[in-house]
Parts: structure tokens; sequence; C-alpha cells
């Protein structure tokens, strides 16, 4: 929904900046930092730091694709927005992209803040971590 992109831009969550691909080259090396430290975690049964871990991983793969299309967010939602816009709404991600995101980043609140979180829901962030990053890196 591009209205939420827009109202971003507005609030200035959302700025244009220059496109850099070393910018998003180091988005690309922390989300498989974040990755690998994730999986680790998930095989520890650190479970909370597998989400959060997880959760970043998808964050800076995403980041990177919006950095490539000339923008910065100021904020966790703002990003989910920019993805829909500029990369779902246009056909260059599969709508599953963003619901892995949302997913990950709900859960991933409710380990940081609420300290709920379980096995499954990390397996499942750490696994769809994997994939977009799969998909989307260079």
């Amino acid at each position: 929904m591009r209205y939420r992109f827009d109202e971003c831009i507005e609030r200035g969550k959302i700025v244009p900046i220059p496109i850099d691909p070393e910018l998003a080259a180091k988005e690309f090396r922390e989300a498989e930092a974040d990755l690998s430290a994730a999986e680790r975690s998930l095989a520890e049964h650190r479970e909370k730091w597998a989400i959060i871990q997880g959760y970043y991983s998808l964050f800076h793969s995403l980041r990177a694709l919006v950095f490539l299309k000339g923008y910065r967010e100021k904020s966790h939602r703002c990003l989910k927005y920019a993805v829909e816009a500029l990369l779902v709404d246009a056909g260059e991600l599969p709508l599953e992209v963003l619901g892995k995101f949302s997913y990950a980043m709900d859960i991933r609140e409710g380990a940081d803040y609420g300290c709920i979180y379980d096995e499954e829901s990390a397996r499942i962030v750490v696994v769809s971590a994997r994939e977009v990053f799969e998909k989307v890196r260079p």
C-alpha cells in the first residue's frame, strides 16, 4: 500500500539517498553475519537470540535492497512499507517475503519486549532469514 510509504516520506521516516552499492554491500554482509549467528543460536537452543538475530538478518537483507532503490528508512515499520512499495508492489519480490519479514518483526518484538518466544517461532524466523538472504543476495 503506497500510502503508508508516502506517509513515512512525509514524516521524514524515509528519505531519498544517492544509490551507493558499497552501502548495500555492507548491509548484505551484516545480514550474512546475523544469519550465521542466528543459526548458531538456534542450534544451541538460545531461541530468544535466534529470533532477534534472524530478524536482523532479514532487516539488513531488505534494507540493502531499499538502499539500492535510493532510499533510507528511519524506522523498522517504514522499512516494511518501503519494501512493500518499492519491491513487492513493483513485482521485484514476492509478497511472501514481506509476510516473512512482518512475522519476524512481530515475533522479535515479543521476544525482545515481552520475553515471549519458543523453539518453533525461532525456527520459522531463522529459516525465513536464510530463504530471504539466499533470494536477495547479490
